[in-house]
């Protein structure tokens, strides 16, 4: 599996936990794992870029 999958992955995961959070009415920690989780799958297109194959 490429490194830029299991990142993605780990991103989905993470705006899952933020989308429950906020569902949940913990809005000022669904707001910063929603942001988390949004970097973390920009992060991956800079590294799916780099990749090689």
């Amino acid at each position: 599996m490429k490194k830029s999958s299991i990142v993605l992955i780990i991103g989905m995961l993470i705006l899952v936990v933020g989308a429950g959070l906020s569902v949940a009415k913990i809005e000022p920690w669904a707001d910063y794992v929603l942001i988390a989780g949004a970097v973390v799958v920009i992060i991956r297109s800079f590294i799916r870029n780099h990749e090689k194959d």
